[in-house]
């Protein structure tokens, strides 16, 4: 769902409710800021979207000139996914994609790193786009991506977890930090047993052990300090109100965070939690019909009726411990 626009396009071409992808046998999905990435079970990895910097990994950007008489640069989209040919023969086991780049990793111990590579986050020592993956060169040897372990991408960085096992981070992760062109260990985080790892465009979160840990240049609580707690941090430090629980999954949006957390082997804890209730109105649509769900309209076309918008109600302040170093 979302926008599948190709150029200007009209309002037909928004998808407003999930339809089938055409990639079968997927078990991996990942979403950069204008581009998908699906990775089967056979290994497969196929893209669609924006090809502008490289980030689909086809050996192209789709530049065009769009004016005859004047230069006006255009990048032609790839609207179904196509499968990424520089992994035929390989069997991917993760990827995930940043604000505008990706990482996979293949069963060999390999990570492999694409896109644009402002900030060195491609972790080929230099700051150029690839248009198609290339392996990072400091996992070989004994110090090899593990196949099975986390990754991530965020706006301006990369995560992965190799021989240690140990977190390795590249890229720009401070806003007034310098940029780190090769990986580099993530001292802060090493000894936990790490499950799950998300990147926003400058936080970062992860599932560690009974824990859930946090950092990042936050504005909007997206750590989960609490209200006393820090609003942002330099190095990761742990979600007090999430600890000693177990969470499985961690993901970071632009102003938000949220956590899958299993509290059946302690139901009495969750009831410290105060329940989210919008301080806005909120306008629930009418429910979109089966038959027009492929379309992406609702029924009665453009302009069909809203129901009834709910009533303002403000959300109770979240409870919390002030934030403190993950070790």
């Amino acid at each position: 769902m979302g926008s599948i626009r190709k150029g200007k396009g009209s309002t037909d071409d928004i998808q407003l409710s999930p339809v089938k992808a055409v990639v079968s046998d997927v078990r991996v999905v990942s979403c950069g800021a204008d581009f998908s990435v699906w990775l089967t079970h056979k290994g497969e990895a196929f893209t669609a979207g924006n090809p502008q910097y490289g980030q689909l990994g086809h050996g192209t950007d789709h530049m065009y000139n769009a004016k005859d008489t004047s230069i006006k640069i255009m990048y032609d989209p790839q609207p179904t996914p196509a499968v990424i040919t520089d992994f035929l023969g390989v069997n991917i086991t993760q990827i995930a994609c940043g604000h505008s780049h990706t990482i996979a990793l293949d069963d060999k111990g390999t990570a492999f790193t694409w896109g644009n590579g402002n900030y060195g986050k491609l972790g080929h020592k230099v700051q150029q786009d690839e248009m198609k993956p290339r392996a990072v060169d400091s996992f070989k040897g004994r110090i090899l991506a593990l196949p099975d372990g986390v990754c991530g991408a965020g706006g301006t960085s990369t995560f992965c977890m190799a021989t240690g096992p140990q977190l390795y981070s590249w890229g720009k992760l401070k806003v007034s930090g310098d940029n780190t062109t090769h990986p580099m260990p993530v001292e802060d985080l090493s000894g936990w047993n790490l499950r799950s790892l998300s990147c926003g465009p400058g936080t970062f979160a992860v599932a560690a052990d009974r824990s859930v840990i946090t950092w990042g240049a936050a504005t909007n609580g997206e750590l989960g300090y609490g209200p006393n707690g820090k609003k942002s941090s330099a190095r990761p430090g742990k979600c007090d109100a999430l600890d000693n629980t177990d969470t499985h999954q961690v993901a970071c949006g632009v102003g938000l965070t949220l956590f899958l957390t299993d509290f059946s082997s302690q139901p009495d804890s969750l009831s410290k939690f105060p329940v989210f209730e919008p301080s806005v109105a909120v306008e629930e649509a009418k429910a979109v019909p089966e038959d027009d769900a492929a379309g992406g309209k609702a029924a009665g076309g453009k302009g069909a009726a809203k129901g009834a918008a709910g009533g303002k109600r403000k959300a109770p302040a979240a409870g919390g411990a002030k934030g403190k170093k993950a070790k």
